[in-house]
């Protein structure tokens, strides 16, 4: 799963021409994180949301929802995720949002997540291919083939999407479509390429 990566622990006080209050504390919740000093950094961060900051709310929200993933607690990290994206919608954060919501088996939330993703930027793979594979484990053989077909349309280097893809096909009976896109899984040096190929063998028993 992807997790939040905090801004490289890079923000300090000496990019703001004025520091406020909660400033000091977020920088300290950034040490006592890259420490891993998690219980520290959770309860500063929290501590910074009540203060006037340089920093949104929202970017502090995510900044805790990334310690709670850190810490596989997919249920409080979904908490701080939603707020962050209702403070203000970002794609990738409701892409990370619609991925912990899949793995809490909260299907139709991260559905909803990864369609609102696609609301803010069209042009862009990610959340199609989060799609696509929401609907492969739905059985929504068509839906999965159509989101992901975008996905490669826009990522057309990532090779999970055509492994996807392929085993999307496989799954609606379409062996030739799978092969193609096996094999540019394969070119695009796709990890764990033969478990792909087995998951499609359950759909089809050909040989990919």
């Amino acid at each position: 799963m992807r997790k939040f990566s905090l801004p490289a622990l890079v923000f300090s006080l000496l990019f703001f021409s004025c520091s406020k209050p909660g400033d000091l504390k977020i920088s300290r919740a950034m040490k006592s994180y890259q420490s891993k000093d998690y219980e520290n950094a959770l309860k500063l961060f929290e501590e910074a949301l009540d203060e006037q900051s340089n920093y949104s709310p929202e970017l502090i929200n995510n900044f805790i929802a990334n310690i709670y993933l850190q810490q596989d607690d997919l249920e409080n990290a979904v908490i701080y995720q939603e707020k962050s994206c209702e403070l203000h919608p970002e794609y990738r954060s409701l892409v990370s949002l619609g991925m912990t919501r899949h793995l809490l088996s909260q299907d139709d939330l991260a559905e909803e997540a990864y369609k609102k993703a696609v609301n803010l930027n069209p042009k862009k793979g990610e959340a199609f291919a989060s799609l696509g594979a929401l609907y492969i484990s739905q059985g929504k053989y068509s839906d999965a083939i159509e989101n992901l077909q975008k996905a490669a349309e826009f990522e057309e280097k990532i090779a999970v999407i055509h492994a996807n893809l392929a085993v999307a096909y496989a799954a609606s009976g379409d062996g030739e479509n799978a092969r193609k896109e096996f094999k540019i899984a394969e070119s695009l040096k796709c990890e764990n390429l033969d478990e792909f190929k087995e998951r499609a063998a359950e759909f089809l028993p050909i040989e990919f």
